[in-house]
C-alpha cells in the first residue's frame, strides 16, 4: 500500500476537515438500513448500552482500530486528528486501494447525534439509518459535496457520538456507495472493538 505522510493529505484535506474527520475498522457483515432518515429528525433506536467514549484522547481513539481491521480497509499510519476549530478529540488513517487514495477519521464529539447533524452540513437526501451491533447510525454525506466522501454517525453513549468520516483523495476513483461502504466498515469496526474493551 503506498500512503502519502499525514501532512500532505492535511494540506489537501484542511477545508474538508473543519467539517468531517476521520476513522476506520475491520471486515464485519455490512448493516442492513432501517429506513431513510427526514431532513428535520433522525429516529434512532435505544443503545444496548452506553460506551465508554467519553474524555478519550486520541491515544485512546486510535486503538479503535486493530491492525487487522485497519489491513482490511486499507489504510495505515494511525495519527491524531488535525483539528481546525474544533477541539473533537480523534484518530486519522491513509488508505490507498491502487486506484483510490482516501483517509478515514474516527473522532469523538460530546453531542448527541441529533444535535450534531443540525450543526454541520448534512445532504438530507442521502441519510440513511443503521443499527450496527444495536447502536443507531447515521450515515450522511457533505451537501454540495457528496463526492467527496461520507460519514456515519454513531450514538456511542448519552450526548457522546462517534463520527467516523470517509474522505476521497483521488477524485472520482469511488462512486457513493463504496466511499459509504468503506465508512460503514470502518464505524462497525469501531463499535465492535469499544464493545469488547467494556
Amino acid at each position: 500500500m503506498r500512503v502519502r505522510p499525514w501532512s500532505a493529505v492535511a494540506a489537501a484535506c484542511a477545508a474538508l476537515l473543519v467539517v468531517t474527520g476521520c476513522a476506520v475498522n475491520g471486515p464485519d457483515p455490512a448493516p442492513a438500513p432501517i429506513a431513510p432518515a427526514p431532513a428535520e429528525s433522525v429516529e434512532l433506536p435505544q443503545r444496548p448500552e452506553d460506551l465508554a467514549v467519553a474524555g478519550k484522547q486520541d491515544d485512546d481513539v486510535c486503538t479503535w482500530l486493530s491492525a487487522e481491521q485497519q489491513q482490511s480497509l486499507r489504510v495505515g499510519g494511525a495519527q491524531p486528528v488535525i483539528r481546525n476549530g474544533d477541539n473533537y478529540n480523534g484518530c486519522g488513517y491513509l488508505g490507498d486501494t491502487g486506484a483510490a487514495r482516501f483517509a478515514i477519521g474516527v473522532r469523538i464529539v460530546p453531542e448527541p447525534v441529533e444535535l450534531f447533524l443540525q450543526k454541520i452540513n448534512s445532504s438530507p437526501g442521502t441519510r440513511q439509518v443503521y443499527v450496527l451491533s444495536g447502536f443507531g447510525t447515521v450515515q450522511s454525506q457533505i451537501g454540495g459535496g457528496e463526492g467527496l466522501g461520507c460519514d456515519a454517525f454513531i450514538d456511542a453513549a448519552e450526548g457522546q457520538t462517534v463520527w467516523v468520516n470517509m474522505q476521497l483523495q483521488t477524485p472520482g476513483a469511488m462512486n457513493a456507495d463504496q466511499m459509504c461502504e468503506k465508512a460503514q466498515t470502518a464505524a462497525h469496526s469501531a463499535v465492535s472493538t469499544l464493545q469488547a474493551q467494556s
